[in-house]
């Protein structure tokens, strides 16, 4: 199953304010779209994967998720390739292969690798960084760190709201999920994954009627307590920085002015066999 929600733990990750790891996924962001050169990006994808590994994350509560975006990533990937005709405003491109597919040529170029693969690192980068502030931060200290950096509670309440119900509501497909086979319903059928895909959509429909059930709820609730009476309000949960999360955001701080500089070095894309100029 696909679970996207926070783990306990005592890692650094963990312990850092979210703030700061808001600061490390905007970092990243910045980075994967400077850079265009295939070399430069194995740098923040290595990085990603450290982080990840430090947080300590159980890979069997993950491992549905994670196979889940590599299906979605790898597709992705394939479709930049093959769609966007990369190489073909290139001039002599390394052409590797081409066939013909009803009306459309399709050419795969060394080029197009050469970029999908940086393609490929850019999203598994960003979506690393992204699961490593999921999967570690406290979904109730969302709402006071976003209050924090000026955000409107409105704002910071619908995000809190979010990370609390999207994985209740994935826990409540799964019991769904696990009721109906024990009636007898067969979700992983014979087909693959796709059709694994198309036996839950049947499932959906009472969970999704569950959860309009529970945000009609939340909303009387919140009537009730007069959300949104006031301009400003305080919170019950707070964060503030302690002497790591200086040093996480001096390091973070280095990290930019380092890609800065590689950027004015590197400006371009770089494919290993492009040719050179005389």
């Amino acid at each position: 199953m696909i679970r996207i929600k926070y783990f306990p733990g005592n890692s650094l990750l963990h312990r850092l304010d979210p703030r700061t790891k808001f600061l490390l996924v905007v970092l990243f962001i910045v980075v994967e779209v400077a850079f265009l050169d295939l070399r430069l990006l194995i740098l923040p994808f290595v990085a990603s994967i450290l982080l990840y590994v430090s947080a300590r994350i159980p890979w069997k509560e993950v491992k549905g998720t994670w196979k889940f975006i590599a299906a979605i990533l790898g597709l992705i990937t394939l479709a930049n390739m093959f769609f966007t005709f990369v190489g073909s405003n290139i001039p002599n491109p390394h052409i590797i292969a081409q066939f013909q597919v009803a009306f459309l040529n399709f050419k795969i170029t060394a080029e197009g690798l050469s970029l999908a693969a940086g393609a490929l690192m850019r999203y598994f980068s960003l979506t690393i960084v992204t699961m490593c502030l999921v999967n570690t931060t406290d979904p109730g200290l969302y709402a006071p760190a976003l209050a924090k950096l000026k955000v409107p509670y409105k704002g910071a309440f619908v995000v809190d709201l979010a990370m609390r119900y999207i994985p209740l509501y994935a826990d409540d497909l799964e019991t769904t999920m696990n009721a109906q086979m024990a009636r007898g319903y067969k979700v992983n059928a014979r087909g693959g994954w796709f059709a694994s895909i198309l036996n839950t959509v049947p499932l959906i429909v009472p969970v999704a009627i569950n959860a309009m059930l529970s945000i009609y709820d939340v909303a009387d609730a919140m009537e009730l307590r007069a959300f949104g009476a006031e301009k400003t309000r305080t919170w019950y949960r707070t964060v503030s920085f302690q002497h790591r999360d200086y040093v996480a955001i001096a390091i973070l701080l280095s990290m930019l002015c380092l890609a800065v500089y590689l950027k004015t070095k590197f400006p371009t894309y770089w494919v290993p066999i492009w040719p050179k100029p005389a």
